[in-house]
């Protein structure tokens, strides 16, 4: 049995018409429903610390992480130093009631920047399922998963994709690519149903193909040319012998023994030839005959052949020497050093016609002396302590 309702004649126009807009709404609930993506990050270990770079950011709390990826510059790194590691991914997707989400992936592909191949071959990383979100709680999710786990907010009904989640993370170190500037390419896909519990459907986050993928930019350096084992220096009491070993060596040239008497102006003493090229252990020895009265700072200055250059660290000791006076560099360009002073004594520098250049008293074991108030040629040096006066001979040379 049924009742037959009477609708006056200057209302059915509009009757019909909120009739077809709910016959409407009813039919495009079903037919919209869909699963996606709304939030996707690259997890990127930087010089030891690690953080999600943004891809799809839909802000409201609900970023991944709090930098972005798209058109990052990385930095400068030395070739297998491991500074610079793609380390885990995120995504965050939804559905409908009726719908179905299986998998997340995603994938990275490195090259020379402005040298992008035609098909490039990507690397996939598999992102396991991480959480349902249960409720719209930023942080805390249903289960075990602390308040530091995962990245941003997600919203209920929502689902997290991860790497490492909660098994093991990946770890590809971008350093072990030649030296050069690089291009990171990274896309996302994702596979279920709309409308069904099958996994059938594939679909992308890769920035609308705008002109490609997402891409950050990273450069890569060669390797510093020598790898310093343990520098020493051993006191003999009126000489010291500095050595030191290398691990490895890559267009090395020379290496130069420099010696400070504060630790931080530093003057060549020797030098003795590198190996150029070496994968085993070698050992050098350089010989410091005349050290400076008290303390000695030694460092190595390597050499590589195109004329770069690298300090190793710096080693001290101290020499109780009785007497005598020395020059540090003779002939002297652009400063004259003398040592093994006493604090009191008179340093006098004459030219050979006898004519007074310099004079001044030692304020402590050494004097440094700019040369571009002399000029070149045969000059004499004469140091007057308590113990008597002694002369000698310096060339300089600007």
């Amino acid at each position: 049995m049924f009742s037959v309702i009477f609708i006056p004649e200057n209302i059915k126009p509009m009757f019909k018409q909120l009739l077809f807009a709910w016959i409407l709404t009813l039919s495009l609930k079903n037919t919209v429903a869909q699963f996606g993506l709304y939030a996707s990050a690259v997890y990127v270990q930087v010089n030891g610390s690690s953080s999600f770079y943004n891809n799809t950011a839909p802000g409201l709390g609900q970023d991944i992480g709090s930098q972005t990826f798209q058109g990052t510059n990385f930095g400068i790194f030395e070739q297998l130093s491991g500074n610079l590691r793609i380390t885990g991914s995120e995504i965050k997707t939804y559905k409908g009631i009726s719908d179905n989400v299986c998998s997340g992936t995603m994938n990275f592909t490195v090259y020379p920047t402005g040298a992008r191949p035609a098909s490039p071959v990507f690397t996939s990383v598999l992102l396991g399922f991480y959480s349902d979100c249960f409720a719209p709680v930023c942080g805390s999710f249903f289960g075990s998963y602390t308040a530091l786990s995962g990245g941003g907010c997600c919203s209920a009904g929502d689902q997290k994709w991860q790497n490492p989640g909660t098994g093991v993370a990946v770890n590809y170190d971008l350093t072990n690519n030649p030296p050069g500037a690089y291009t990171l390419e990274v896309y996302y896909d994702y596979t279920g149903q709309d409308g069904g519990n099958g996994c059938g459907t594939t679909k992308y986050d890769n920035n609308n193909n705008n002109p490609v993928n997402y891409t950050a930019g990273f450069t890569i350096t060669a390797p510093v040319p020598v790898n310093f084992g343990n520098v020493q220096v051993i006191n003999n009491k009126t000489s010291n012998t500095v050595s030191w070993k290398t691990h490895s060596e890559a267009y090395t040239s020379v290496f130069k023994l420099e010696r400070s008497a504060n630790g931080n102006q530093f003057h060549e003493i020797g030098e003795v030839p590198a190996a150029g090229f070496s994968s085993i252990t070698r050992q050098y020895y350089l010989h410091d005959r005349q050290p400076l009265n008290g303390l000695n700072y030694y460092r190595l200055k390597m050499l590589e052949t195109d004329g770069r250059f690298q300090h190793s660290a710096i080693v001290k000791t101290t020499n109780k020497l009785t007497g005598g006076w020395y020059l540090m560099n003779n002939p002297a360009k652009n400063i004259i050093g003398i040592y093994g002073l006493e604090t009191g004594d008179e340093i006098t520098i004459v030219n050979p016609g006898g004519q007074r250049q310099y004079q001044t008293r030692a304020k402590r074991q050494y004097l440094e002396i700019p040369t571009n108030g002399f000029a070149n040629g045969i000059h004499f040096i004469r140091v007057t302590s308590h113990l008597g006066s002694s002369v000698k001979q310096l060339v300089i040379c600007n």
